[in-house]
């Protein structure tokens, strides 16, 4: 708008403006309350699916600790099929890869962890089934496929368990001096007071001196 001189020019002035403007300012005030709305809506709707999905999955942990098999599949796909946005979701993916290596099912424990990497929101979950297929596949001698996962980049604070793990897939392949390095790299960057330390040093402890048990 333009300056004016007197009071009554400048009301008259934001008269005609709001005239020519007026429908825009209304449209755009109910865009923004829209948007609000909306937010407000998917906190609400997001915030209520995370509680519903926390009581099935109490159920989905009892069921785990009682190796009710049936019912672990039974709650663990309710939970990846309607609550798939939350991390509950994820983590009965975990339960139920974890039932189906208790059960011999690896093929089936295998589609279970790829769910977990493709879709858990959280990196920490993504990790968890990372390292876990691993062991999957190289109990199923697929090591390549298996050492692709736990050479990945970008470990955060899971470069310990990758290491680890892709030693005891090297032990495997029968090539322990390499084993002996990954071993090492695990004490490396592992804290001093954990537990998994003295296992990594038994592990250590127990390689052939030599390479000569490779094939």
């Amino acid at each position: 708008m333009e300056l004016h001189q007197t009071e009554e020019e400048q009301v008259e002035a934001l008269k005609t403006w709001f005239k020519k403007n007026g429908s825009a300012l209304i449209v755009g005030v109910a865009l923004g309350l829209a948007a609000i709305a909306g937010y407000r809506f998917w906190v609400n709707y997001h915030g209520n699916q995370s509680q519903k999905a926390s009581l099935v999955y109490s159920n989905l942990e009892n069921y785990l600790i009682t190796g009710d098999s049936p019912r672990v599949f039974e709650v663990g796909r309710q939970l990846v099929e309607h609550f798939s946005s939350t991390p509950y979701a994820a983590l009965a993916a975990l339960g139920m890869a974890r039932m189906s290596v208790e059960n011999h099912s690896l093929d089936a424990a295998e589609v279970h962890l790829r769910w977990v990497i493709k879709n858990a929101s959280e990196d920490g979950l993504k990790n968890v089934a990372r390292l876990r297929l691993a062991r999957v596949l190289a109990t199923e001698k697929k090591y390549d496929e298996a050492l692709a996962l736990v050479n990945k980049s970008n470990q955060g604070s899971y470069t310990s368990l990758y290491s680890e793990v892709r030693g005891d897939i090297l032990l495997a392949q029968k090539k322990p001096q390499q084993a002996r390095s990954a071993y090492q790299q695990a004490l490396d960057t592992i804290a001093g007071g954990d537990r998994r330390r003295t296992f990594i040093e038994i592990k250590m402890k127990d390689l052939p001196a030599t390479d000569s048990v490779q094939g």
